[in-house]
Order: structure tokens, then C-alpha cells, then sequence
């Protein structure tokens, strides 16, 4: 159907359209009569002819006519087009709903090394141009426009509005200014909120869905039932489809970053490992890796190759200097989705961290002690910095200690456990603490079974049966005694066979129950094992924190393992760092959650500066109450990057808190569902798919075929008529050659 960009201007020319016949009748008004002596057979040769003059005369007339209105509808730039709109509108709503995460920064279509990349999201906001565009500039039609961000806030970017020749501009400029976000928003929500927007609307409504329907959004049943219970209630659907279709250079993304053992101390050794996902389909080889500690940079990674499809994964060590959090990024080279190639990591560092050893030994701590030998493994002194303190307690004490500032207990060699004492291990290890327990002669295996391990609901990892001697291998054969597992703290221990738990030579251990299936308990993993098939050391989960048991003396006791062996060093402290890990992690954000700063009333001041990133602007926020009593600054993020919170102390001390916050690796994975996939998931729904550049202005899209130059091209055939026309209808003879007269 027509539809034209000036509406105003084609129904104010369009009766100029007139003014011919206008002119001709006053014409007809101004003839007078003037008598002549050949009247007579004037009058005669006008009955004759007067039909014929009647008709040039008024051909004529319906081409000036005609050359007018064509001028008038060429001004008014008509255009061709079979989108809602048209000459006298199709009334009704235009909800416009844009995917706005950060998937659709997409470039895939994008040329390498072009200074200004086309997003898919780019693309969506043309086609988005390109549906306001056909719209029609009449008061029964509005257009809404909502960004998937901003609808699960129950907010519109361009509330509902009537499209007219004065607001379509201003909407245009609104689209064409609106950002993407770094947020990974489903569909489920927004269809929701779109829902109900069209439920408000008066008369007939139309969804405009643009996005780049990513496989694993579409590959579930929420988003198809939000769109199913739209067209249920009387909604056109219209799918565009903003992404590349042929796009075929995989995506890389850093999945994680984190520190994955090592103690956060001053000037100790901290491991950070990385992970990078290749979501291509070929394998990507040298790629490197850029890293930033705090505002300074440092040596980069080299990863010789991902995996189409899969994951490598890269360690680096870092030592830090100073007290209180630090901030470690580490960045990708641009490839076709940029939002995912950073991802950063906060490591609180201090000056020691406390360990806190019981023993029932009344030795504790003196030489061939079992807390000799854990606190000489945590602590060796010297140049061996490890940034641990031990502090070596009796067992009856365990009760009235807090145990809040330890990251990690050693009990060892405990005879029986205080309720009150066995209460607070429980609670420490369910608030993600660490627990390690050493069994040995003192050790009362029934009250061990009956007091901690509870059929499998308390703290200890299996039911003891008691100790048991281990024989010799038969024939006197060398047969290590120790197996290391396939787990992170005996990683190193791990393989061929280890000379260093070769020498290990174990006696005795404490059994466990022959009736305890060891494959049904959750979560239970053994680290080692004994030639023998008996397990050494396991570990399980208990709440939040991780428990560990070894089934043997700490102390050169059962075994020979803490004699001079420097596997026993090692493996001590990967235990203790491997169990203090959940404590020690400082929490990661994903965009779009708030950052929380609790303070405590009376001790801390309500008001907190939060500096964002990327130019660390300032933002102060004043802290409100909590349901318990307490005080909490909350901030929303909606950029990736580290946050700082600032604030002061009643006693004018001043406190700082980083935090990272990264994007949802998962918004990365780009592979597209796909006009087949989207049948079958939509079966059963009525809608129409496009593409955005299908619907780009300037191409026979939505904003339809432009009529100007085809009409100026006709009206100069129109105006051509009209002078062959007019020179027939005039009455001015026809010039014929001056005959030739010879001279005589």
C-alpha cells in the first residue's frame, strides 16, 4: 500500500490539485460578446466541430490537473510499501522489543581491522528505524520501543507515543541513541512485560522482536510459551533477526579467573588461574593473554592452543606487596564479541593468616608431637615464607574459642569432643571453613562414629571401625605404600611413580566400618590411598566449607611420613590451602546485581562512595537499615570492571573495598538457533521472520520502495500531453511553407 514521509504536506497540496478547473471557470466568466459579419458561418463550423473541441478541452484539463497532483504527491515522497501504515493507516500499537545484551555486540559481519564495527545491535536499531519509518503519522497509531534490560525493570525506553510528523523525528533520534547493554537478559521476562503492555493497548497490536536468537536462549520452552500466550491474545508477532547469518570466526571468552590455592599473604607465592572457551568450530592456536595487577601491567600469557569447542585453561603466580584487596584483569585480543575478552579477579592480601592446630597431646608443640610436626609444615621459617601462623590450643578449649577468624582447623589425634565443641566445628566448616582431622592412638573411633559422623549427617567423613596394622608386602617386595589420587592437593604427587612417596612407609591406620559404601556417600573423594586398596586421606563437603580426615598419626607415630620427607611439607599446606579456598574467595558479581557494603551501625558512617569503572566515577550512596538491625550501601552495577567502596569509621579511620564484576560468560556462546529451530520451538504460533537488513531503509523492506523519481519521471510525460494538448485545442493555424512564385 502508498504510504508517504509527508503526510501534512500531501493532504494540504492535494486540493491545488483544482486550480486548473478553478482557472478554466473564471475564464468562462471573463468572455464578452463582439458582434463580426462572418458570425453566421462561424456559428456554423462550432456545430460542427464542437464535440470535438469539448474533448481536447477537457483532456486538457485533466492533464494540468493531474500535473498538479502529481508535483503534490512527489513533495509528499510517497513510497511502496506492505507494512502496517500506509495513505490512511492501520491504527493500533507497534510494540518494539530490542535485545540489548551484550551478545549483541556481536561483528561478525563486520570487516577485520575496520575502524567503525557494525553490531548486530547496530543492525537492530536500523531495523528498528526502518519500522518507525512505516508507520503512519495518524492518531490511532503509537509505537512503544523496550530494551530487554529495561523491561525486566518494568521500564520503556519510548513509552507508548502517537506517531506524527513532529514526534517521529524525535523518536527516531531516542532509537537511534539507545545503548547495549553488558547484561545477559533472557527473553522470558521482557515477553512478560511486553505482555502486558499489550494488554493495556487500545485496539490491535503488533510485536517487533529484534534480537539475534542465540540457540540457547531459544532451546527451552519459556521463551516459546511467552510468545505463545502473545499471539493467544490477539498479538502480531514479527521475529527480526539482527545477527550474521553467515558468520563463521568462532568466539573466544575468559570464563574464569580466580585464585586457586597459595596463601593470600604479603610477599607469598598466590596461583591464579584463567580459563578460555573457544566456542568455534577450529582450533585456535598462539593465543596470548594480557594481565594488569592493580593500575600497573605485568608479563602476559602464552596459550599454545584451545580446542574447538573446549576450554584451556593457564596459571600465573603473583606476589603482592602490600596489605588489603587487589585487582587482577586479565584481557584477550578483540575478536567478533569484545564484551567477554576481560574478566577480573579482587585477592585480599594480608599480613599472616592464623591456623589454629588442637591436640590432646600435653606435649603439644614440643619436638615428635603431632602439632610439631603440622605447625613446622605450615610454618617452616626462614627464607620459606608461607604467610601462615599457627597457634597451637588444647582440645578442652575448642569450645570457648571463636573460631571465626581461622580459615582452616587441625584437630589432631583427639580422644572424644565436647557437644558444645562439636557444634561450633560444624557451624565453622557450614560457613565455609576448613576442618582437618588426624586420627591416631588416642583417637576413640565409636565416639568419633557416634558424636561426629551421625550415619553420614555430621561433620566426619566416614564411620571408624578402629586401627589396624598394615603387614609388609608378601615376598618383601619394595610396593609403595602411598597411591595419589586423581585430586588438585596431590596433583603434584601425581603420575609416574614419586620417589618421595616411595620412601613412605605407613604401619597402621584407622579402618573404616566395612559395612560404609563409600561410592554412595556425596561428595566423598579420596586424595590417598594405600597399596592395599584402604583409603588415607579423604574429604567431603559439610554446608558451605570442606572436611578432611587422615586415617593416621601426624607425627612419625603409624607412618614415616613427616620424618624428613618433603612431600609431607607440600601436601600440608595444598591441604590447608585447598580447605581455607571457599573462606579466602572474595565474591565475583555478575553485571546487573547490586553491590552490597554492609557497615555497622554506631562504628561506621552511612555515607559510601562507590567509584565505577571505567573512569572511576564517583557515586555516593547513603546507607539504609536492614531487617536485622544493621546498615547496607547498595549500588546497582551496569558495567563490568573493579568497584571500589570508600568510607569512613566513627573514628575517622578510613576503609576501602574492591569488588569485580564480571559479564555472564554464558551470553557469549553465539551460535545461532536458526530459522528451523525456531519452527519447531514457535510450532503452533503464528509469525512472520525477518531479517534486519531486509528491513533497512533504502532497501524494498518495511520502509518500502521510494516512488518519488518513477512519479517526476512520469510527470514529464504528463506535462509532454499537455502541450501537444493544449496546442491542439488552441485555435492558432497551423504555419504551412510560403509557395515559391517564379519570377518573369
Amino acid at each position: 500500500m502508498p504510504a508517504f514521509d509527508f503526510t501534512t504536506l500531501f493532504w494540504w497540496g492535494l486540493p491545488l490539485a483544482a486550480a486548473p478547473l478553478v482557472i478554466h471557470l473564471i475564464n468562462l466568466l471573463r468572455h464578452r460578446r463582439v458582434p463580426w459579419a462572418a458570425m453566421e458561418f462561424l456559428l456554423a463550423s462550432q456545430k460542427k466541430y464542437r464535440s470535438r473541441v469539448l474533448l481536447r478541452q477537457l483532456l486538457l484539463l485533466l492533464l494540468r490537473t493531474v500535473a498538479v497532483a502529481g508535483l503534490v504527491v512527489a513533495l509528499a515522497q510517497p513510497r511502496w510499501q506492505a507494512a502496517p501504515g500506509g495513505l490512511f493507516g492501520g491504527g493500533g500499537m507497534h510494540l518494539v522489543l530490542i535485545d540489548d545484551s551484550y551478545s549483541m555486540g556481536d561483528t561478525a559481519a563486520s570487516e577485520p581491522g575496520g575502524g567503525d564495527r557494525q553490531t548486530a545491535f547496530d543492525r537492530g536499531l536500523e531495523a528498528a528505524d526502518a519500522i518507525l519509518a512505516g508507520t503512519v503519522g495518524s492518531e490511532a497509531e503509537t509505537l512503544a520501543v523496550g530494551l530487554f534490560s529495561e523491561l525486566t525493570r518494568g521500564e520503556l525506553a519510548i513509552p507508548a507515543t502517537t506517531v506524527d510528523p513532529a514526534t517521529r523525528q524525535q523518536i527516531r533520534d531516542r532509537v537511534g541513541s539507545l545503548p547495549c547493554s553488558w547484561l545477559a537478559t533472557k527473553p522470558r521476562e521482557p515477553l512478560e512485560r511486553a505482555a502486558a503492555a499489550a494488554a493495556a493497548a487500545d485496539g490491535p497490536c503488533t510485536l517487533w522482536l529484534i534480537s539475534d536468537f542465540r540457540r540457547c536462549d531459544w532451546q527451552d520452552e519459556e521463551a516459546a510459551d511467552g510468545l505463545r500466550r502473545l499471539a493467544e491474545a490477539g498479538v502480531g508477532i514479527r521475529l527480526i533477526d539482527a545477527a550474521e547469518p553467515a558468520a563463521t570466526a568462532g568466539n573466544l571468552a575468559v570464563t574464569r579467573l580466580e585464585a586457586v590455592g597459595g596463601v593470600p599473604a604479603v610477599g607469598v607465592r598466590v596461583p591464579i588461574e584463567l580459563a578460555i572457551r573457544n566456542d568455534g568450530d577450529t582450533e585456535v592456536r598462539d593465543v596470548r593473554v594480557s594481565l594488569r595487577e592493580d593500575d600497573g601491567t605485568r608479563p602476559g600469557l602464552r596459550i599454545a592452543a584451545i580446542p574447538a569447542g573446549g576450554t584451556a585453561t593457564a596459571r600465573f603466580d603473583a606476589r603482592f606487596q602490600t596489605r588489603g584487596d587487589h585487582l587482577v584483569t586479565a584481557r584477550l585480543p578483540n575478536d567478533r564479541l569484545a564484551a567477554d575478552n576481560d574478566r577480573s579477579c579482587v585477592i585480599d592480601v594480608v599480613d599472616q593468616i592464623d591456623v589454629l592446630v588442637v591436640s590432646d597431646d600435653p606435649a603439644a608443640g614440643s619436638a615428635g608431637s603431632d602439632a610439631f610436626y603440622v605447625a613446622n609444615a605450615l610454618a617452616p621459617g626462614g627464607a620459606a615464607a608461607t604467610g601462615l601462623r599457627p597457634r597451637i590450643v588444647p582440645a578442652s578449649s575448642l569450645g570457648a574459642i571463636d573460631l571465626e577468624p581461622y580459615d582452616c582447623l587441625w584437630l589432631l589425634d583427639v580422644e572424644r569432643f565436647e557437644a558444645t565443641a562439636v557444634t561450633a566445628l560444624e557451624q565453622h566448616a557450614a560457613a565455609g571453613g576448613g576442618v582437618v582431622f588426624f586420627t591416631g592412638p588416642r583417637t576413640e573411633a565409636a565416639l568419633i562414629t557416634r558424636d561426629l559422623h551421625r550415619a553420614g549427617d555430621g561433620l566426619f567423613p566416614v564411620p571408624l571401625a578402629g586401627d589396624v596394622e598394615i603387614l609388609p608386602a608378601p615376598g618383601g617386595d619394595r610396593v609403595p605404600d602411598l597411591v595419589a589420587e586423581d585430586h588438585p592437593v596431590v596433583t603434584v604427587l601425581a603420575g609416574r611413580r614419586n620417589p618421595l612417596l616411595d620412601m613412605v612407609r605407613v604401619e597402621r591406620v584407622m579402618a573404616v566400618e566395612r559395612t560404609f559404601d563409600e561410592a554412595a556417600a556425596p561428595g566423598l573423594r579420596r586424595l590417598l590411598s594405600l597399596r592395599d586398596g584402604r583409603p588415607l586421606i579423604l574429604e567431603k563437603p559439610f554446608g558451605d566449607g570442606l572436611v578432611a580426615v587422615v586415617l593416621s598419626t601426624a607425627a612419625p607415630i603409624w607412618n614415616t611420613w613427616a620424618r624428613g620427607n618433603p612431600s609431607w611439607v607440600v601436601v600440608m599446606l595444598e591441604l590447608q590451602n585447598h580447605l581455607a579456598r571457599r573462606r579466602r574467595q572474595v565474591a565475583s558479581l555478575t553485571v546487573g546485581r547490586e553491590l552490597t557494603v554492609p557497615l555497622l551501625p554506631g562504628r561506621d558512617e552511612i555515607e559510601v562512595d562507590f567509584l565505577v569503572p571505567p573512569d572511576a566515577a564517583l557515586v555516593r550512596q547513603t546507607a539504609l537499615a536492614r531487617p536485622d538491625g544493621g546498615l547496607e550501601a547498595r549500588l546497582p552495577t551496569r558495567v563490568p570492571g573493579g568497584y571500589a567502596a570508600r568510607w569512613r569509621r566513627a573514628d575517622g579511620s578510613e576503609r576501602e573495598k574492591l569488588v569485580a564484576v564480571n559479564v555472564n560468560p554464558e551470553e557469549g556462546l553465539l551460535e545461532p538457533a536458526g530459522r528451523e529451530q525456531l519452527d519447531r520451538q514457535l510450532a503452533g504460533i503464528d509469525f512472520r521472520y525477518d531479517t534486519a537488513a531486509g528491513l533497512a531503509p533504502g532497501d524494498s523492506g518495511l520502509a518500502g520502495v521510494p516512488l518519488a523519481m518513477p512519479l517526476l519521471v512520469g510527470l514529464l510525460g504528463v506535462l509532454a500531453l499537455e502541450q501537444f494538448a493544449a496546442l491542439a485545442a488552441s485555435y492558432h493555424p497551423v504555419r504551412s511553407a510560403r509557395r515559391s512564385i517564379p519570377r518573369r
